[in-house]
């Protein structure tokens, strides 16, 4: 560590204050830019409602119930990487995450001499939708990017009202929501002593990671 000299501790005083008046003001920010995970969600959301995922996919033994395990892991991701709060009641909820499980499978990579497994992996896919519960916006909806100069939805002008001008057709049936899918892969090795379990553990992580990951708002 290099040693603190005169100019070193003139540059930190210097900011110091800069850092005090931020802290005063809720907010932690260094010239102007926020810090912190909070920087990274929307202020405007609070609350989460998190259901019991659904599981619909072929349930055998070592993963029955697996759908309880990834709402507990979500539910804790989003406790620790984001500044909102997992509520129970859906009326108390500014936003809902809901979560299918649409399949399992375990795939053998390797086999030992004596024909049991020595490496395996379990994938598993999940649709999540993330829904605004106060005017039905699709948090997880595909993000729209832009093209430079293009002006967005809202800054172009209406267009004034001419009566001679007959009247635009029916706006067509909305589409079908198509979830936001997610997969994760758990793999595991015999010999160094994981096992199902293991495997599931870090699929149940990657989700809940994944998942989080989609709540970030755009740049």
């Amino acid at each position: 560590m290099s040693p603190l000299t005169r100019r070193r501790f003139l540059g930190f005083s210097a900011t110091l204050p800069l850092a005090l008046a931020s802290c005063r003001s809720g907010v932690p920010t260094i010239f102007g830019y926020q810090i912190g995970a909070a920087a990274l969600y929307d202020d405007r959301i609070s609350t989460i409602y998190v259901p019991v995922f659904t599981n619909r996919a072929f349930q055998t033994t070592p993963y029955r119930g697996f759908e309880v395990d990834v709402t507990e892991a979500v539910i804790r991701e989003i406790g620790t990487k984001t500044p909102y709060r997992v509520v129970s009641d859906p009326l108390k909820a500014d936003t809902e995450l809901l979560g299918n499980i649409v399949s399992i499978t375990k795939n053998i990579m390797n086999r030992t001499q004596q024909n049991t497994v020595r490496d395996g992996e379990v994938i598993v896919a999940v649709d999540v939708v993330w829904r605004d519960l106060r005017d039905g916006t699709i948090l997880s909806a595909p993000r729209k990017y832009r093209l430079p100069g293009t002006p967005a939805p809202g800054d172009t002008p209406p267009i004034p009202f001419d009566p001679t001008i007959n009247p635009p057709p029916p706006l067509p049936e909305p589409a079908t929501l198509v979830p936001a899918r997610i997969v994760a892969e758990g793999r595991y090795v015999m010999e160094l002593g994981e096992t199902n379990a293991s495997a599931a553990k870090r699929v149940q992580n990657q989700i809940a990671t994944q998942i989080v990951s989609m709540m970030e708002k755009s740049w």
